[in-house]
């Protein structure tokens, strides 16, 4: 069986035709809506700055960036490298311009490695030759150039620990975008955990029920409006491309391939701001709880919530 996760910034796929039947299609923007939509092409046209955090780590650990969590290398898993460098886009956990914390949780090695000690403890050779590098790189013909280096991170232990957090503060100003996001949104800690627990899972459900009974339309361009644009935004898409990516996202077929609702966590992100279910199985680790199978890959829809201010309902924002 082959696997396929769906990021939680909408897919751009370039060279979809029927522009023209795609834009019949919108529903009607607010103002901010409005103006992300108008922006779109001026956006495009900017320089493609980007930065990506650059793991290079002998041992399991977790990521968060911007509060959110960005990779699990955690559970012993033999389909996953850990003696390499793993990459994590920043445009999927910041909103443009400003001051950010990342946070890295390291954790002893698997008795299934070579590389584990006797004692089940981080030893201080472990983090020897290891880092984690800010990139910073602009996308030119779909390609990295200009790569360099904003910021380098290292760590060291003077004796074996049983594990180690560390947070990482970094500053980015020259981004040409800034979006809201989850930034004016409720904060979700103050909500009794049970109560917002069934909201949430509820919500979810409600999700699922629409992909299950084939209503993919009503999904992309009614649930996720603000997503998509300002998903569009950080990836720097036109107009045109913002429409063929509505289109082919619209047009996947999830009719009656939902996966039931179940062995999943309740996480809220984002300095309260976020909140979204993960799957806890081995397998399928911190993958959204919204599974499909179309036949050939299983999708994960990477799905994160969030209330703005002055509402009572949960609407899908961008991760």
């Amino acid at each position: 069986m082959k696997y396929l996760v769906i990021l939680a910034l909408f897919v751009i796929n370039l060279g979809c035709g029927q522009q023209n039947k795609t834009k019949q299609m919108k529903t009607e923007f607010t103002p901010y809506q409005q103006q992300l939509y108008d922006n779109l092409d001026a956006n495009c046209k900017q320089k493609k700055i980007k930065y990506s955090f650059v793991v290079f780590s002998r041992l399991p650990y977790r990521l968060f960036i911007n509060g959110l969590l960005a990779g699990e290398h955690k559970v012993p898993n033999p389909d996953r490298e850990l003696n390499s460098n793993t990459h994590y886009r920043l445009e999927n956990y910041v909103l443009g311009n400003g001051t950010y914390t990342a946070k890295i949780e390291f954790y002893p090695m698997g008795k299934d490695r070579e590389e584990f000690h006797e004692d089940g403890l981080i030893h201080p050779e472990d983090f020897e030759d290891r880092r984690i590098d800010l990139l910073r790189w602009e996308e030119i013909d779909g390609q990295k150039e200009n790569i360099s280096l904003h910021k380098e991170y290292r760590f060291t232990i003077k004796e074996p620990v049983a594990n180690l957090e560390q947070e990482m503060e970094f500053t980015i100003s020259d981004l040409p975008y800034q979006v809201k996001g989850w930034t004016e949104s409720q904060d979700l800690r103050k909500i009794d955990k049970e109560v917002l627990e069934k909201e949430v899972v509820a919500y979810y459900t409600y999700l699922r029920e629409i992909l299950n009974t084939g209503q993919k339309h009503k999904y992309t361009y009614e649930l996720q409006v603000t997503r998509n644009l300002e998903a569009s935004t950080l990836s720097y898409s036109n107009k045109k491309e913002y429409e063929e990516a509505l289109k082919d996202n619209a047009t996947r077929i999830t009719k009656e391939k939902m996966y039931p609702l179940e062995g999943y966590r309740m996480a809220i992100e984002g300095d309260g701001k976020l909140v979204t279910l993960y799957k806890t199985d081995n397998e399928f680790l911190n993958w959204s709880v919204l599974m499909y199978n179309d036949g050939e890959y299983r999708h994960s829809l990477g799905v994160k919530l969030h209330k703005p201010k002055g509402s009572d309902i949960f609407e899908i924002i961008t991760k």
